[in-house]
Formats: structure tokens, sequence, C-alpha cells
């Protein structure tokens, strides 16, 4: 089954080479005492670390920008907070509030002791991923899982009681993921995930498996949606591979319409009519790939390239001074030229054919926009739905941290 992705990645952004900290204490809302080994984090990177027996803590050598700073400790709720870093940054004070574990209790019981066996090949295969990656990134404690279906609604929902812990063997990272969202929707066959992810280094084995994670990295990076934001930050489409074209959904009246039209222009050049080859060449491009279009098929790529500058937009925010904003009506569709579509995603879509490069249509959360950064994530992802290569790849297995840089050649 098809489905369709709301991706989830947060927003981080960097500005400078300037290297700032962030410090503060975390403490408990109700004895107000110090909390010792709170999990600290900037999401979707490789910085982390524990709070101390004075419950504080600090994280270094940061480049200014946005992040979301997480902070998780057993029997205390989750505090995540978005921090903007730079060189006037006081000093954090977080209370962190105790759970309510009564009540995790009770929700726990109404899960379905038979998930796994039911819905774990559909939560493996939306959520961690179906790619060759996929098979060398474990969940290492997947009873820490819970899932819930609601037969009403049709629809499967998915929790964690800790938080998810993954090797990749393959991109040579452990993941530690604090879930906040899953759910599939098998009425309009999509499915949305959100969470915040920490990077952790593995060990390497052998010096060559340095070079094997590298060189798996950059291809895994290479067309992938942070790629495409990090180019369209920069301004950059053209020269790292990336079009944009516009998607146009064609409804069965506007077919008529157009064979109709293709039938009148043809009768009237044979009969000396020359206006056929007075049409615009975008106009000729449109009525032959409706007319071209197999049945029950309502999409049309149109040739036109977008640009860049047409969807792309300065926020001229003092408070948020390094984000882009995108906004554009209907469905676009990105184009990454430098790869074809792998073998797995061509046995996984039906009556899939050609040879394609890397292909994913786009749109937006109606009357939406998104932000985005520089380091290729962009806020709010709820809010962008893509349908095609990245709904298939952009999981787990291929997930990297928003502080990866590509090497240059």
């Amino acid at each position: 089954m098809k489905f369709r992705i709301t991706t989830f990645l947060c927003f981080i952004a960097f500005i400078t080479n300037a290297q700032f900290k962030i410090e503060g204490k975390v403490i408990d809302s109700i004895s107000q005492k110090p909390l010792l080994g709170v999990n600290i984090f900037l999401s979707h990177t490789t910085i982390g670390i524990n709070s101390n027996d004075k419950g504080e803590f600090q994280l270094g050598n940061l480049k200014s920008g946005k992040y979301e700073l997480v902070l998780s400790s057993l029997n205390y709720e989750d505090y995540i907070i978005p921090i903007q870093i730079n060189q006037k940054n006081e000093p954090y004070l977080i209370k962190m509030k105790p759970s309510a574990n009564i009540l995790k209790e009770v929700v726990v019981e109404s899960y379905d002791p038979k998930g796994w066996d039911k819905w774990g090949d559909q939560f493996r295969q939306n959520f961690i991923g179906a790619t060759l990656l996929a098979r060398n990134c474990n969940l290492l404690n997947p009873e820490v899982v819970k899932f819930k279906f609601n037969p009403k609604t049709n629809r499967l929902r998915v929790f964690s009681t800790a938080k998810l812990v993954f090797e990749n063997k393959t991109l040579g990272y452990k993941i530690y993921y604090l879930l906040t969202k899953f759910e599939l929707d098998f009425n309009t066959k999509s499915f949305s995930f959100k969470g915040y992810p920490l990077f952790e280094e593995l060990k390497p084995n052998k010096s060559k498996d340095i070079n094997k994670w590298n060189q798996a990295r950059s291809e895994t990076f290479k067309g992938s949606i942070r790629h495409f934001i990090r180019s369209l930050y920069a301004n950059q489409l053209e020269q790292d591979g990336f079009e944009i074209r516009e998607v146009k959904t064609v409804y069965s009246i506007e077919k008529d319409r157009v064979n109709v039209r293709i039938r009148q222009l043809q009768e009237n050049a044979g009969k000396g009519d020359s206006a056929i080859y007075k049409l615009e060449k975008d106009t000729l491009d449109y009525y032959i790939k409706v007319n071209l279009l197999n049945y029950g098929d309502t999409k049309v790529t149109l040739n036109k390239l977008i640009a860049r500058d047409s969807i792309v937009f300065n926020t001229n925010s003092s408070m948020d001074p390094t984000s882009r904003s995108v906004y554009f009506e209907g469905m676009l569709q990105v184009i990454y030229l430098n790869k074809k579509m792998p073998y797995e995603y061509t046995k996984a879509v039906p009556n899939f054919t050609g040879n394609d490069n890397l292909r994913t249509d786009i749109y937006l959360r109606p009357n939406k926009s998104i932000s985005i950064y520089q380091n290729g994530t962009y806020y709010s992802g709820l809010d962008l739905f893509t349908d095609g290569y990245w709904s298939w790849s952009e999981k787990v297995a291929t997930m990297m941290p928003s502080d990866y840089i590509l090497p240059t050649k």
C-alpha cells in the first residue's frame, strides 16, 4: 500500500562560524531540588549531555541560530523548547514536572497487546523504511513501542514509553528518538510522524568502516529533502542538480476539453489552418501530456521550470533573521537529476514505469507556509506534504544529523 507522508523535521539554523554555548540548571518543579542525570540535547544534532548532581548543564561549541532544546528523564514530563542562540544567552532555569505515572499505566493498558504481530510490518515500513539502508537499521528496544488501532476512524497510532534506540550500521549512527507522534490513516493512505532525534557516532571496528560510513552518508544525503532545502535556501538549485516544476491535477471535464480542442486543431490543420503551429509551446506541451494520460491518471507535470524566487521569500523578522519563507499554491514536483529511482522504489510503487530521476510531488497545507533554514531543516514540518520518492525514502533509516556537512570535492 502506498502512503503519503507528512514530514517532521524541526527547525535549526546556523548563520555564522562563531562558537557559542548554552548553560542552565534543571530542577523539580515541585520540590525545587536539582535533578541529576537529565538527558539534554539539541534535536536533530549530535550534541547532547546529562545534567550533573547540581542539576547543571552546558552545551558548547555551538553555532548561532535556532534550535530545539529537548530534556527528558524517567518519571518526568518531556520538556521541549525552541531557543535562539547568540552571544547574549542567559543561563536557563528549567523546571520539569513529574509525570502522571498512574495515568500512563491506564493508557498503556488500552494498547493492543498483539500490536507487533498485527502492525509491526506497517510500522517498520513507514517509520524505519523500506530502502536498502533499512535492512541495517535496527530498533534495539521494540518492547517500548505500543500500538492502538481505532476501527471507527480506520487509523493506527503508535506510542512509545521510552526513547526509541536505533543502530544504523550502514551510516554509522546510533539514534535516540523521542517519538511524539505517529499516525497512519488507512482511509487517505497517508501517515505522519514527528519526533526529536539525537545522533551518536558509532565506534568503528576498522579504519575502513569510517570510509564506508562517509561514502554512505554522502550518497544518502544527495537528493534528500535536507539537500533540497539547503539548495533552495542558498539559491543554487541548478548547481546542485534540482529542478522544480508545476503539477496540475486534470479531472475528466478537463481531459474532455483538451481532447476536443486537439481534434479541432487537427481538423483545421488538415484544411490549411495554421493555428496549431501558433500555439505557445507550453500550451501545446500541456495538450500533449493530457492527451497521453492513462486511464485513472490525473496528474500532469508541466515542462516550464518554477523560479526559486517565486516561492522563497525573506521573512524580514528581527526575531528570526536567518529563516526564509516558502509559500506556493497547488502542487510542485521536485526532480533530482543526478540520481535514478532505486530498484526497491520501483518495485514498491504499482504501475511504475521507466527509469526516472528522483522525483517527489510536494504541497502545503492550505494557506500555510514553511520556514526554511541554511542547514536544510524547516518548520513547520506538519504543513508540508510529500508524495513520491521522499514519502518512501525519508525515514529513520536514511535520517542524518542537521550538522552533517557534505564533503566538497
